[in-house]
Protein backbone atom coordinates (compact mmCIF):
# COMPACT_ATOMS: atom_id res chain seq x y z
CA UNK A 1 0.00 0.00 0.00
CA UNK A 2 1.37 3.31 -0.83
CA UNK A 3 0.60 6.70 1.10
CA UNK A 4 -2.01 8.02 -1.88
CA UNK A 5 -3.56 4.18 -1.97
CA UNK A 6 -5.12 4.95 1.36
CA UNK A 7 -7.21 7.94 0.31
CA UNK A 8 -8.51 6.69 -2.45
CA UNK A 9 -9.91 3.85 -0.17
CA UNK A 10 -11.08 6.34 1.64
CA UNK A 11 -13.15 7.89 -0.91
CA UNK A 12 -14.09 4.58 -2.28
CA UNK A 13 -15.62 4.02 0.72
CA UNK A 14 -17.42 7.61 0.80
CA UNK A 15 -18.75 7.19 -2.75
CA UNK A 16 -20.51 4.00 -1.61
CA UNK A 17 -21.97 5.25 1.38
CA UNK A 18 -23.52 8.33 -0.29
CA UNK A 19 -21.55 10.61 1.26
CA UNK A 20 -21.09 13.15 -0.99
CA UNK A 21 -19.00 15.46 0.47
CA UNK A 22 -16.08 13.37 1.15
CA UNK A 23 -16.41 11.83 -2.44
CA UNK A 24 -15.76 15.15 -3.54
CA UNK A 25 -12.37 16.27 -3.70
CA UNK A 26 -9.95 18.84 -5.37
CA UNK A 27 -6.78 16.57 -5.01
CA UNK A 28 -7.74 12.91 -5.87
CA UNK A 29 -9.72 11.99 -8.71
CA UNK A 30 -13.14 10.04 -8.45
CA UNK A 31 -12.68 7.18 -11.09
CA UNK A 32 -10.40 4.97 -9.60
CA UNK A 33 -11.83 5.22 -6.08
CA UNK A 34 -15.23 4.67 -7.42
CA UNK A 35 -13.96 1.15 -8.96
CA UNK A 36 -11.89 0.65 -5.49
CA UNK A 37 -14.92 1.66 -3.38
CA UNK A 38 -17.14 -0.89 -5.49
CA UNK A 39 -14.63 -3.93 -5.19
CA UNK A 40 -14.77 -3.45 -1.39
CA UNK A 41 -18.41 -2.69 -1.49
CA UNK A 42 -18.86 -6.29 -3.04
CA UNK A 43 -16.03 -8.57 -1.17
CA UNK A 44 -15.92 -7.34 2.06
CA UNK A 45 -12.22 -7.80 2.67
CA UNK A 46 -10.90 -8.85 6.05
CA UNK A 47 -8.00 -6.70 7.91
CA UNK A 48 -5.75 -9.59 6.37
CA UNK A 49 -6.78 -9.32 2.55
CA UNK A 50 -7.74 -5.97 1.94
CA UNK A 51 -4.33 -5.03 0.31
CA UNK A 52 -4.50 -8.85 -1.77
CA UNK A 53 -8.31 -7.58 -2.88
CA UNK A 54 -6.60 -4.03 -3.82
CA UNK A 55 -3.84 -5.86 -5.78
CA UNK A 56 -6.01 -8.25 -7.77
CA UNK A 57 -8.22 -5.16 -8.42
CA UNK A 58 -4.67 -3.38 -10.12
CA UNK A 59 -4.57 -6.35 -11.48
CA UNK A 60 -8.14 -6.29 -13.54
CA UNK A 61 -7.12 -3.01 -14.43
CA UNK A 62 -4.01 -3.60 -16.07
CA UNK A 63 -5.10 -6.34 -18.07
CA UNK A 64 -8.09 -3.56 -19.34
CA UNK A 65 -4.79 -1.49 -20.25
CA UNK A 66 -3.17 -4.08 -22.13
CA UNK A 67 -6.70 -4.65 -24.58
CA UNK A 68 -6.67 -1.13 -24.47
CA UNK A 69 -3.06 -1.03 -25.90
CA UNK A 70 -3.62 -3.89 -28.06
CA UNK A 71 -6.45 -1.76 -30.10
CA UNK A 72 -3.59 0.97 -30.38
CA UNK A 73 -1.01 -1.00 -31.41
CA UNK A 74 -3.04 -2.92 -33.77
CA UNK A 75 -4.47 0.47 -35.18
CA UNK A 76 -0.76 1.93 -35.37
CA UNK A 77 0.24 -1.38 -37.05
CA UNK A 78 -2.32 -1.35 -39.75
CA UNK A 79 -1.56 2.19 -40.79
CA UNK A 80 2.31 1.44 -40.60
CA UNK A 81 2.15 -0.94 -43.24
CA UNK A 82 -0.02 0.62 -45.58
CA UNK A 83 2.01 3.56 -45.54
CA UNK A 84 4.77 1.48 -46.67
CA UNK A 85 5.37 1.56 -50.35
CA UNK A 86 7.05 -1.36 -52.49
CA UNK A 87 10.00 0.76 -52.33
CA UNK A 88 10.53 1.11 -48.93
CA UNK A 89 10.85 -1.70 -46.29
CA UNK A 90 10.54 -0.92 -42.10
CA UNK A 91 10.26 -3.14 -39.38
CA UNK A 92 9.78 -6.70 -39.82
CA UNK A 93 6.02 -7.75 -38.42
CA UNK A 94 7.45 -9.71 -35.51
CA UNK A 95 9.90 -7.69 -34.38
CA UNK A 96 7.60 -5.12 -34.48
CA UNK A 97 4.67 -6.64 -32.18
CA UNK A 98 7.99 -7.90 -29.86
CA UNK A 99 9.14 -3.93 -30.09
CA UNK A 100 5.43 -2.86 -29.11
CA UNK A 101 4.64 -5.16 -26.23
CA UNK A 102 8.08 -4.85 -24.96
CA UNK A 103 7.49 -1.30 -24.79
CA UNK A 104 4.36 -1.44 -22.91
CA UNK A 105 5.70 -3.93 -20.12
CA UNK A 106 8.77 -1.41 -19.59
CA UNK A 107 6.39 1.02 -19.19
CA UNK A 108 3.83 -0.47 -16.91
CA UNK A 109 6.23 -2.36 -14.59
CA UNK A 110 8.79 0.40 -15.00
CA UNK A 111 7.26 3.66 -15.23
CA UNK A 112 3.78 3.30 -14.35
CA UNK A 113 4.27 0.37 -11.85
CA UNK A 114 1.11 -2.12 -11.95
CA UNK A 115 1.41 -2.48 -8.23
CA UNK A 116 1.19 1.19 -6.94
CA UNK A 117 -2.54 1.63 -5.61
CA UNK A 118 -2.96 5.10 -7.97
CA UNK A 119 -5.00 5.52 -10.46
CA UNK A 120 -2.14 5.62 -13.22
CA UNK A 121 -2.86 2.57 -14.99
CA UNK A 122 -6.36 3.16 -15.54
CA UNK A 123 -4.96 6.54 -16.75
CA UNK A 124 -2.98 4.87 -19.33
CA UNK A 125 -5.77 2.75 -20.47
CA UNK A 126 -7.39 5.70 -21.70
CA UNK A 127 -4.86 7.06 -23.23
CA UNK A 128 -4.46 4.06 -25.42
CA UNK A 129 -7.79 3.86 -25.76
CA UNK A 130 -7.95 7.78 -27.17
CA UNK A 131 -4.97 7.36 -29.20
CA UNK A 132 -6.01 4.13 -31.21
CA UNK A 133 -9.77 5.64 -31.75
CA UNK A 134 -8.02 8.75 -33.43
CA UNK A 135 -5.94 6.73 -35.30
CA UNK A 136 -9.09 4.85 -36.78
CA UNK A 137 -10.68 8.30 -38.03
CA UNK A 138 -7.18 8.52 -39.72
CA UNK A 139 -7.12 10.37 -43.05
CA UNK A 140 -10.67 8.93 -43.57
CA UNK A 141 -14.16 10.30 -43.18
CA UNK A 142 -14.95 8.81 -39.95
CA UNK A 143 -17.78 8.65 -38.05
CA UNK A 144 -19.96 10.16 -35.40
CA UNK A 145 -20.00 6.82 -32.90
CA UNK A 146 -16.43 6.92 -33.17
CA UNK A 147 -16.13 10.93 -31.99
CA UNK A 148 -18.08 10.31 -29.50
CA UNK A 149 -16.45 7.76 -28.33
CA UNK A 150 -13.54 9.55 -28.18
CA UNK A 151 -15.03 12.22 -26.07
CA UNK A 152 -16.42 9.91 -23.56
CA UNK A 153 -12.93 8.39 -22.95
CA UNK A 154 -11.47 11.72 -22.75
CA UNK A 155 -13.69 12.58 -20.47
CA UNK A 156 -13.52 9.05 -18.18
CA UNK A 157 -9.75 10.24 -18.65
CA UNK A 158 -10.11 13.50 -16.91
CA UNK A 159 -12.53 11.48 -14.15
CA UNK A 160 -9.43 9.39 -13.50
CA UNK A 161 -6.54 11.97 -13.53
CA UNK A 162 -7.05 15.95 -13.27
CA UNK A 163 -4.52 16.21 -15.33
CA UNK A 164 -5.85 14.75 -18.42
CA UNK A 165 -8.91 17.77 -18.57
CA UNK A 166 -5.82 19.80 -19.89
CA UNK A 167 -4.19 17.46 -21.93
CA UNK A 168 -7.78 16.56 -23.32
CA UNK A 169 -8.39 20.07 -24.67
CA UNK A 170 -4.92 20.27 -25.89
CA UNK A 171 -5.48 16.78 -28.02
CA UNK A 172 -8.90 18.35 -29.42
CA UNK A 173 -6.99 21.56 -30.51
CA UNK A 174 -3.94 19.03 -32.10
CA UNK A 175 -6.81 17.19 -33.84
CA UNK A 176 -8.43 20.31 -35.26
CA UNK A 177 -5.42 21.99 -36.13
CA UNK A 178 -2.93 19.09 -37.44
CA UNK A 179 -5.82 16.25 -38.16
CA UNK A 180 -6.04 14.38 -41.23
CA UNK A 181 -8.83 14.54 -43.43
CA UNK A 182 -11.16 17.57 -45.07
CA UNK A 183 -11.18 20.48 -42.57
CA UNK A 184 -14.72 20.70 -42.40
CA UNK A 185 -15.31 17.13 -41.72
CA UNK A 186 -12.50 17.14 -38.86
CA UNK A 187 -13.88 19.98 -37.13
CA UNK A 188 -17.37 18.41 -37.27
CA UNK A 189 -15.57 15.43 -35.63
CA UNK A 190 -13.73 17.69 -32.68
CA UNK A 191 -17.20 19.42 -32.27
CA UNK A 192 -19.27 16.38 -31.76
CA UNK A 193 -16.15 14.75 -29.95
CA UNK A 194 -15.60 18.08 -27.52
CA UNK A 195 -19.72 17.71 -26.70
CA UNK A 196 -19.28 14.44 -25.29
CA UNK A 197 -16.08 14.92 -23.17
CA UNK A 198 -17.85 18.15 -21.68
CA UNK A 199 -21.04 16.02 -21.21
CA UNK A 200 -18.95 13.26 -19.46
CA UNK A 201 -16.56 15.33 -17.41
CA UNK A 202 -18.85 18.52 -16.33
CA UNK A 203 -21.04 17.16 -13.88
CA UNK A 204 -18.07 16.45 -11.37
CA UNK A 205 -16.28 19.79 -12.67
CA UNK A 206 -19.82 21.29 -11.56
CA UNK A 207 -20.33 19.88 -8.16
CA UNK A 208 -16.11 20.17 -7.45
CA UNK A 209 -16.92 24.29 -7.71
CA UNK A 210 -19.57 24.10 -5.72
CA UNK A 211 -17.83 22.60 -3.08
CA UNK A 212 -14.89 24.82 -3.17
CA UNK A 213 -16.81 27.73 -3.90
CA UNK A 214 -14.83 28.81 -7.16
CA UNK A 215 -15.36 27.19 -10.57
CA UNK A 216 -12.27 24.72 -11.28
CA UNK A 217 -11.93 21.35 -12.32
CA UNK A 218 -8.93 20.58 -9.72
CA UNK A 219 -6.99 21.80 -6.80
CA UNK A 220 -4.07 19.08 -7.16
CA UNK A 221 -2.47 21.64 -9.87
CA UNK A 222 -2.00 24.62 -6.93
CA UNK A 223 -0.93 22.37 -4.61
CA UNK A 224 1.48 20.57 -6.31
CA UNK A 225 3.39 24.07 -7.67
CA UNK A 226 3.39 24.94 -4.08
CA UNK A 227 4.93 21.85 -2.65
CA UNK A 228 7.45 21.08 -5.57
CA UNK A 229 8.07 24.44 -6.73
CA UNK A 230 7.24 26.93 -3.90
CA UNK A 231 8.84 24.10 -1.45
CA UNK A 232 5.87 24.63 0.60
CA UNK A 233 5.92 22.63 3.63
CA UNK A 234 3.36 19.52 4.51
CA UNK A 235 0.91 19.01 6.11
CA UNK A 236 2.23 22.09 8.58
CA UNK A 237 3.17 24.73 5.74
CA UNK A 238 5.15 27.71 6.64
CA UNK A 239 5.02 30.73 4.53
CA UNK A 240 8.08 32.06 2.85
CA UNK A 241 7.60 35.26 1.63
CA UNK A 242 8.26 35.18 -1.89
CA UNK A 243 8.00 32.39 -2.30
CA UNK A 244 3.81 31.89 -1.74
CA UNK A 245 1.68 34.41 -0.61
CA UNK A 246 -1.34 34.22 1.68
CA UNK A 247 -2.13 32.02 4.80
CA UNK A 248 -4.00 29.22 5.17
CA UNK A 249 -7.58 29.94 5.73
CA UNK A 250 -8.70 26.47 7.67
CA UNK A 251 -4.88 24.83 9.77
CA UNK A 252 -5.09 22.59 12.07
CA UNK A 253 -5.56 23.42 15.57
CA UNK A 254 -2.33 23.42 17.27
CA UNK A 255 -2.82 22.31 21.20
CA UNK A 256 0.80 22.43 22.16
CA UNK A 257 3.80 24.74 21.37
CA UNK A 258 6.53 22.65 22.45
CA UNK A 259 6.99 20.61 20.99
CA UNK A 260 4.65 21.30 18.47
CA UNK A 261 0.92 19.15 18.63
CA UNK A 262 -1.91 19.44 16.37
CA UNK A 263 -5.68 18.20 16.04
CA UNK A 264 -7.69 18.13 12.50
CA UNK A 265 -10.80 16.17 13.81
CA UNK A 266 -12.65 17.81 11.40
CA UNK A 267 -14.49 18.67 9.34
CA UNK A 268 -12.17 16.68 6.69
CA UNK A 269 -12.82 13.20 6.35
CA UNK A 270 -10.45 10.22 5.80
CA UNK A 271 -8.35 7.96 7.51
CA UNK A 272 -5.70 11.35 7.88
CA UNK A 273 -7.79 14.09 7.03
CA UNK A 274 -4.80 16.17 6.05
CA UNK A 275 -3.83 13.80 3.27
CA UNK A 276 -6.91 13.19 2.62
CA UNK A 277 -7.96 16.94 1.03
CA UNK A 278 -4.77 18.81 0.98
CA UNK A 279 -7.10 21.48 -0.95
CA UNK A 280 -9.08 22.60 1.98
CA UNK A 281 -6.08 22.47 4.12
CA UNK A 282 -4.18 24.67 2.25
CA UNK A 283 -7.04 26.98 0.78
CA UNK A 284 -5.86 30.65 1.03
CA UNK A 285 -2.36 29.83 0.22
CA UNK A 286 -1.28 31.26 -3.40
CA UNK A 287 1.26 30.17 -5.72
CA UNK A 288 4.32 32.49 -6.53
CA UNK A 289 5.97 31.59 -9.66
CA UNK A 290 9.48 33.38 -9.36
CA UNK A 291 12.10 32.93 -12.60
CA UNK A 292 14.67 30.93 -9.50
CA UNK A 293 12.51 28.42 -8.33
CA UNK A 294 10.89 27.87 -11.89
CA UNK A 295 14.44 27.32 -12.58
CA UNK A 296 15.01 25.04 -10.23
CA UNK A 297 11.81 23.29 -11.14
CA UNK A 298 12.48 22.74 -14.82
CA UNK A 299 16.45 22.03 -14.22
CA UNK A 300 15.27 18.56 -11.63
CA UNK A 301 12.49 17.81 -14.29
CA UNK A 302 15.32 17.78 -16.86
CA UNK A 303 17.89 15.78 -15.14
CA UNK A 304 14.84 12.75 -14.68
CA UNK A 305 13.78 13.30 -18.29
CA UNK A 306 17.80 12.89 -19.15
CA UNK A 307 18.34 9.77 -16.69
CA UNK A 308 14.94 8.75 -18.51
CA UNK A 309 15.73 8.92 -22.24
CA UNK A 310 19.29 8.50 -22.21
CA UNK A 311 20.69 6.52 -19.07
CA UNK A 312 17.58 4.12 -18.75
CA UNK A 313 17.01 3.92 -22.73
CA UNK A 314 20.06 5.38 -24.47
CA UNK A 315 19.99 2.23 -26.61
CA UNK A 316 16.81 2.19 -27.79
CA UNK A 317 16.81 5.81 -28.52
CA UNK A 318 20.32 5.83 -30.20
CA UNK A 319 19.25 2.97 -32.40
CA UNK A 320 15.96 4.96 -33.11
CA UNK A 321 17.51 7.77 -34.22
CA UNK A 322 20.21 6.07 -36.20
CA UNK A 323 17.28 5.00 -38.31
CA UNK A 324 15.44 7.78 -38.31
CA UNK A 325 18.68 9.44 -40.14
CA UNK A 326 18.14 7.11 -42.51
CA UNK A 327 14.68 7.30 -43.39
CA UNK A 328 13.57 7.43 -46.58
CA UNK A 329 12.18 11.18 -46.97
CA UNK A 330 11.15 11.85 -50.48
CA UNK A 331 7.64 13.31 -50.25
CA UNK A 332 6.72 11.25 -53.54
CA UNK A 333 6.43 8.52 -52.18
CA UNK A 334 5.99 8.57 -48.31
CA UNK A 335 4.92 11.86 -46.22
CA UNK A 336 4.84 11.01 -42.16
CA UNK A 337 1.06 10.38 -41.29
CA UNK A 338 -0.30 13.55 -39.43
CA UNK A 339 -2.46 11.56 -36.82
CA UNK A 340 0.46 10.10 -35.96
CA UNK A 341 2.35 13.49 -35.63
CA UNK A 342 -0.84 14.42 -33.66
CA UNK A 343 -0.18 11.78 -31.17
CA UNK A 344 3.74 12.80 -30.97
CA UNK A 345 2.84 16.34 -30.01
CA UNK A 346 0.06 15.10 -27.46
CA UNK A 347 3.27 13.18 -25.63
CA UNK A 348 5.20 16.17 -25.94
CA UNK A 349 2.70 18.63 -24.73
CA UNK A 350 2.48 16.28 -21.39
CA UNK A 351 6.10 15.85 -20.91
CA UNK A 352 6.60 19.63 -21.27
CA UNK A 353 3.52 20.48 -18.71
CA UNK A 354 5.05 18.23 -16.16
CA UNK A 355 8.70 19.46 -16.32
CA UNK A 356 7.11 22.47 -15.22
CA UNK A 357 5.75 21.20 -11.63
CA UNK A 358 6.77 18.06 -10.70
CA UNK A 359 7.42 14.58 -12.79
CA UNK A 360 7.62 10.69 -11.61
CA UNK A 361 7.47 8.46 -13.96
CA UNK A 362 3.98 7.12 -13.37
CA UNK A 363 2.66 10.50 -14.69
CA UNK A 364 4.49 10.07 -18.02
CA UNK A 365 4.66 6.85 -18.55
CA UNK A 366 1.77 6.38 -21.07
CA UNK A 367 2.17 9.56 -22.81
CA UNK A 368 6.13 8.19 -23.08
CA UNK A 369 5.28 4.95 -24.80
CA UNK A 370 2.77 7.48 -27.17
CA UNK A 371 5.97 9.55 -27.83
CA UNK A 372 8.10 6.45 -28.15
CA UNK A 373 5.83 4.22 -30.46
CA UNK A 374 4.09 6.74 -32.85
CA UNK A 375 8.38 8.11 -33.81
CA UNK A 376 9.01 4.69 -34.34
CA UNK A 377 6.21 4.21 -36.96
CA UNK A 378 8.25 7.06 -38.98
CA UNK A 379 11.00 4.68 -39.68
CA UNK A 380 10.83 3.31 -43.23
CA UNK A 381 13.87 3.03 -45.76
CA UNK A 382 14.67 2.72 -49.44
CA UNK A 383 14.44 -0.89 -50.18
CA UNK A 384 17.58 -2.98 -50.43
CA UNK A 385 19.47 -5.70 -48.30
CA UNK A 386 21.49 -3.05 -46.60
CA UNK A 387 18.58 -1.33 -45.04
CA UNK A 388 16.50 -4.39 -44.18
CA UNK A 389 19.88 -5.56 -42.35
CA UNK A 390 20.18 -1.96 -40.53
CA UNK A 391 16.31 -2.25 -39.55
CA UNK A 392 16.60 -5.73 -38.27
CA UNK A 393 19.90 -4.89 -35.96
CA UNK A 394 17.77 -1.22 -35.09
CA UNK A 395 15.10 -3.43 -33.99
CA UNK A 396 17.22 -5.97 -32.20
CA UNK A 397 18.93 -3.34 -29.98
CA UNK A 398 16.29 -1.43 -28.98
CA UNK A 399 13.92 -4.16 -28.08
CA UNK A 400 17.51 -5.71 -26.02
CA UNK A 401 17.38 -1.69 -24.64
CA UNK A 402 14.31 -1.90 -23.56
CA UNK A 403 14.34 -5.45 -21.87
CA UNK A 404 17.19 -4.59 -20.14
CA UNK A 405 15.67 -1.99 -18.14
CA UNK A 406 12.80 -4.88 -17.91
CA UNK A 407 15.54 -6.99 -16.23
CA UNK A 408 17.34 -4.70 -14.05
CA UNK A 409 13.76 -3.71 -12.03
CA UNK A 410 12.89 -7.59 -11.38
CA UNK A 411 16.57 -8.18 -10.25
CA UNK A 412 15.55 -6.68 -6.67
CA UNK A 413 12.34 -8.58 -6.44
CA UNK A 414 14.58 -11.93 -7.34
CA UNK A 415 16.87 -11.18 -4.68
CA UNK A 416 13.87 -10.77 -2.44
CA UNK A 417 12.49 -14.43 -3.31
CA UNK A 418 15.25 -16.12 -2.94
CA UNK A 419 16.10 -14.71 0.48
CA UNK A 420 19.72 -12.79 -0.71
CA UNK A 421 18.72 -9.28 1.13
CA UNK A 422 18.17 -10.12 4.26
CA UNK A 423 19.61 -6.75 6.41
CA UNK A 424 16.23 -4.81 6.17
CA UNK A 425 14.65 -2.02 8.21
CA UNK A 426 12.21 -4.72 9.21
CA UNK A 427 14.39 -7.56 10.17
CA UNK A 428 16.13 -5.06 12.34
CA UNK A 429 12.71 -4.29 14.15
CA UNK A 430 13.25 -0.78 13.34
CA UNK A 431 10.52 1.77 12.25
CA UNK A 432 10.90 5.25 10.78
CA UNK A 433 8.18 5.85 8.35
CA UNK A 434 5.69 3.05 8.71
CA UNK A 435 6.18 1.42 5.25
CA UNK A 436 7.84 -1.36 7.04
CA UNK A 437 5.18 -2.07 9.91
CA UNK A 438 3.30 -5.01 9.80
CA UNK A 439 -0.11 -2.97 9.21
CA UNK A 440 -2.74 -6.10 9.26
CA UNK A 441 -1.07 -6.61 12.58
CA UNK A 442 -1.20 -4.01 13.67
CA UNK A 443 -5.15 -3.35 13.60
CA UNK A 444 -5.72 -6.86 14.40
CA UNK A 445 -4.04 -5.66 17.96
CA UNK A 446 -5.74 -2.43 18.45
CA UNK A 447 -8.96 -4.43 17.68
CA UNK A 448 -7.62 -6.70 20.83
CA UNK A 449 -6.87 -3.70 22.68
CA UNK A 450 -10.75 -2.38 22.55
CA UNK A 451 -9.89 0.41 20.11
CA UNK A 452 -13.37 -0.44 18.21
CA UNK A 453 -13.95 0.82 14.60
CA UNK A 454 -14.87 4.73 14.34
CA UNK A 455 -12.88 5.61 16.80
CA UNK A 456 -10.00 8.95 16.80
CA UNK A 457 -6.63 8.50 17.44
CA UNK A 458 -3.45 9.95 18.28
CA UNK A 459 -0.12 8.86 16.65
CA UNK A 460 2.82 9.84 16.80
CA UNK A 461 4.99 8.77 14.01
CA UNK A 462 4.73 9.66 10.13
CA UNK A 463 1.11 9.19 9.62
CA UNK A 464 0.97 9.44 5.51
CA UNK A 465 1.50 5.37 4.94
CA UNK A 466 -0.27 4.47 8.17
CA UNK A 467 -2.17 1.83 6.45
CA UNK A 468 -2.96 0.15 9.84
CA UNK A 469 -5.47 2.92 11.32
CA UNK A 470 -7.26 2.10 7.45
CA UNK A 471 -7.30 -1.41 7.80
CA UNK A 472 -8.59 -0.66 11.75
CA UNK A 473 -11.25 1.58 10.38
CA UNK A 474 -10.16 4.33 12.84
CA UNK A 475 -8.84 7.65 12.38
CA UNK A 476 -5.86 9.68 13.15
CA UNK A 477 -7.18 12.85 14.28
CA UNK A 478 -4.05 14.44 16.61
CA UNK A 479 -0.50 14.28 16.51
CA UNK A 480 3.31 15.35 17.30
CA UNK A 481 5.03 17.31 13.96
CA UNK A 482 6.32 14.22 12.32
CA UNK A 483 9.72 15.97 12.43
CA UNK A 484 9.53 16.37 16.27
CA UNK A 485 8.31 12.69 17.21
CA UNK A 486 11.37 11.94 18.07
CA UNK A 487 12.52 14.73 20.23
CA UNK A 488 9.58 13.23 21.81
CA UNK A 489 10.67 10.26 23.46
CA UNK A 490 13.77 12.21 24.59
CA UNK A 491 11.82 14.37 26.95
CA UNK A 492 11.41 14.16 30.80
CA UNK A 493 9.16 12.43 32.25
CA UNK A 494 6.64 15.97 33.05
CA UNK A 495 6.98 17.32 29.54
CA UNK A 496 6.08 13.54 27.79
CA UNK A 497 2.87 13.95 30.11
CA UNK A 498 2.57 17.70 28.63
CA UNK A 499 2.20 16.11 25.53
CA UNK A 500 -0.46 13.61 26.66
CA UNK A 501 -2.39 15.77 28.22
CA UNK A 502 -2.43 17.60 24.87
CA UNK A 503 -3.27 14.74 22.89
CA UNK A 504 -6.14 13.89 25.64
CA UNK A 505 -8.05 17.34 25.12
CA UNK A 506 -8.41 16.10 21.59
CA UNK A 507 -10.83 13.39 20.40
CA UNK A 508 -8.59 11.18 20.18
CA UNK A 509 -9.33 8.14 22.61
CA UNK A 510 -6.04 6.47 22.18
CA UNK A 511 -2.10 7.29 21.53
CA UNK A 512 -0.47 5.25 19.38
CA UNK A 513 3.41 5.08 18.48
CA UNK A 514 6.34 3.98 16.39
CA UNK A 515 8.61 2.58 18.66
CA UNK A 516 12.09 4.42 17.03
CA UNK A 517 14.51 1.53 18.56
CA UNK A 518 12.84 1.41 21.57
CA UNK A 519 12.85 -1.85 23.17
CA UNK A 520 10.30 -1.87 26.07
CA UNK A 521 7.21 0.27 26.69
CA UNK A 522 7.82 3.26 28.54
CA UNK A 523 5.78 4.21 31.89
CA UNK A 524 1.94 4.08 30.81
CA UNK A 525 2.52 2.33 27.44
CA UNK A 526 1.56 -0.96 26.74
CA UNK A 527 2.73 -2.87 23.58
CA UNK A 528 0.87 -3.69 20.32
CA UNK A 529 1.48 -7.42 20.03
CA UNK A 530 4.70 -8.47 18.47
CA UNK A 531 3.78 -5.47 15.95
CA UNK A 532 7.07 -3.02 17.76
CA UNK A 533 4.71 -0.48 17.74
CA UNK A 534 2.89 1.19 21.42
CA UNK A 535 0.13 2.52 22.62
CA UNK A 536 -1.30 4.25 25.66
CA UNK A 537 -5.35 5.02 25.97
CA UNK A 538 -6.46 8.96 26.60
CA UNK A 539 -9.73 8.27 28.22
Amino acid sequence: MNEDGINYLDMGDAWMRGDWVDAVNGVWSPLYSVVLGGVISLVEPSVSSEFPVVQISNFVVFLVALACFDFFWSELTRRYRSSLAPTMVGFRPVAWVILGYSLFIWTSLNLIEIWAVTPDMSVAALVYLAAGLLLRHGEGPGNTGTSILFGVTLGLAYLAKAALFVLGLALFILWAVAGEGSTRQRLRHVVIGLAAFIIVAAPFLTVLSLKTGAVTFSQVGTFTYLKHVNGMNYPYPRITPGMMSGAPEHPPRQVLTDPPVYEFAGPVGGTYPLAFDPGYWTAGIEPVVGIAQQGRALAANGVFYFDLFVRQQGLLIGALLLLLGSSYRRRSEVRLRSTESVLVLWGLAALSMYALVYVISRYVGPFVLLLLACITSFVRLPASDGARNLVSFGGAVMIIGVWLNIAALNLDGLAALTGVTLDTPMASGQFTDGHHADHPAIAEELEEAGIEKGSSVAFLGYSFPAYWARLARVRIVAEIDPQEVEQFWSLEGSRRARVIEALAATPAEAVIAEPFGLVTPPPGWQRLGDTGYFFQRLR
